[in-house]
């Protein structure tokens, strides 16, 4: 039995010996991936033509151009400031129509204020200040990770019940310009 034994163990060892594997070398291969940050914004300017000033625009909203805004980050904060791009004889930082001359000098007549409406595509509510100053909007629905959104912007004019009585403008053109800013936090 011990010879049976001895010549067990002889076998299995030089059968591991001629089976096994010896290390030469252990190490890892590092892999490294990154998505680089993509951020879009695009503005369409949908009115083209001359407002008509008259008192059937009181209370009227007009949509005057279309957003589009995208990023890959879902941890950047982005919003979207509208200013007055000129300023008039209400103040700085109102919204409002100045009366220019054909060369575009202000002629003093008074300035016919508006307001900035933003609406966003899935229509959660209106972003404006009822008081004809500048509209600042986070932008961005977060979709898995990334956001998107897609918006729309009109100037809206004072009802008559606010005061709004074009007899007290006087005739001739008008100019007013936004200035559309989009900040990353």
């Amino acid at each position: 039995m011990r010879k049976f034994l001895f010549i067990t163990l002889l076998f299995v060892s030089i059968t591991s010996l001629l089976f096994s594997e010896r290390s030469l070398f252990v190490g890892t291969i590092p892999l490294n991936g990154r998505i680089p940050l993509q951020e879009s914004f695009s503005l369409d300017v949908t009115f083209q033509d001359s407002f008509l000033l008259n008192q059937n625009i009181a209370g009227g909203r007009y949509q005057i151009a279309t957003y589009e805004f995208f990023s890959n980050s879902p941890d950047i904060i982005y919003q979207m400031k509208l200013s007055p791009g000129i300023n008039t004889r209400l103040g700085e930082g109102i919204f409002a129509f100045r009366n220019v001359t054909e060369g575009g000098i202000d002629t003093g007549g008074n300035p016919i204020p508006f307001r900035l409406v933003v609406r966003d595509s899935l229509d959660l509510g209106d972003i404006s200040n009822d008081e004809f100053r500048s509209v600042a909007k986070n932008i961005g629905i977060l979709i898995g990770s990334r956001y998107q959104e897609n918006g729309t912007i009109f100037v809206a004019f004072p009802t008559m019940s606010e005061g709004f009585d074009i007899t007290e403008f006087s005739s001739g053109s008008y100019i007013a310009s936004i200035f559309v800013e989009v900040l990353a936090d």
